[in-house]
């Protein structure tokens, strides 16, 4: 069940909000409340989320307008040593595009005071990998200094936005306001296949690169974005579009196999 806060979110992402109807709603979601003045716009761009005042008085998104030719992506990856309630993130990669081509990128391993050996098997970081690394409130500043308020784009988003956006709320720094796009969720409506996991997709579009270390994996969600974007409908023109896209549009079938080896008769003689 969404909060008040997700609520208020998407009734923005959707209409533009007469400014003290903002205010009187902003003062109502009880996540706010110790973290941002909601009458400063700069206090919601620096968790992420961009709001502008208009000359009418009215807030407005502007993802609801930009063409998301225009707008900055930043597709995400981290590593992890365990879950989101008792594991802390031990690798960020991330890259940042614009119009699709690469802008930035960053890359920073996290220190950890243990890895478990199956996380080091599958990820092939050890514990001395760590030693020289930042510590976790220092590299989620620079990470987050990274992001700004492009939006967040990750391969199963809700796992690597939620334990970042956690892991900055309990070292005081406020959770995540960037809107979001899940690239599993984009791919099951642009792309037919029977599997949707990272390394699925990266075999359909030979994409060859290590897996599970976080700057390979956000380079190949990055790649998997790209392919998505180009085969979105003429009538996705925003990032909000976009965005409502990847959650509601149908879902594409895949092709029966049969069908495929034998398709069906068409009759040419019109």
């Amino acid at each position: 069940m969404k909060n008040k806060l997700d609520n208020f979110i998407d009734l923005l992402a959707k209409t533009n909000l007469n400014y003290h109807d903002f205010i009187q709603k902003a003062n109502d979601i009880d996540e706010l409340a110790d973290i941002i003045e909601p009458k400063n716009l700069a206090d919601w761009r620096l968790l992420g989320l961009e709001l502008e005042r208009l000359d009418n008085g009215k807030i407005v998104m502007p993802t609801r307008f930009r063409d998301f030719n225009e707008q900055v992506f930043c597709i995400v990856d981290i590593e992890t040593n365990g879950g989101i309630k008792s594991g802390q993130i031990i690798e960020i990669g991330a890259v940042k595009i614009q119009g699709g081509k690469e802008i930035d990128r960053f890359q920073t391993l996290v220190w950890a005071s243990e890895i478990p050996q199956n996380i080091s098997e599958l990820t092939g970081i050890y514990q001395l990998d760590l030693v020289d690394a930042p510590h976790l409130a220092n590299a989620l500043e620079s990470f987050r200094l990274f992001l700004a308020d492009s939006v967040f784009v990750a391969h199963n988003v809700k796992f690597d936005y939620d334990f970042i956006s956690i892991s900055l709320a309990k070292l005081g720094f406020g959770m995540l306001l960037n809107r979001k796009i899940c690239t599993i969720d984009l791919a099951r409506r642009t792309i037919e296949s029977n599997r949707y996991g990272l390394d699925a997709l990266k075999q359909i579009f030979g994409i060859d690169n290590a897996h599970h270390r976080a700057l390979n994996d956000a380079i190949a969600a990055c790649e998997i974005f790209k392919e998505c974007i180009k085969r979105v409908p003429w009538h996705v023109q925003s990032v909000e579009d976009l965005i409502l896209f990847s959650k509601t549009a149908k879902m594409l079938k895949t092709p029966n196999v049969i069908e495929q080896i034998n398709p069906p008769k068409t009759d040419l003689r019109g």
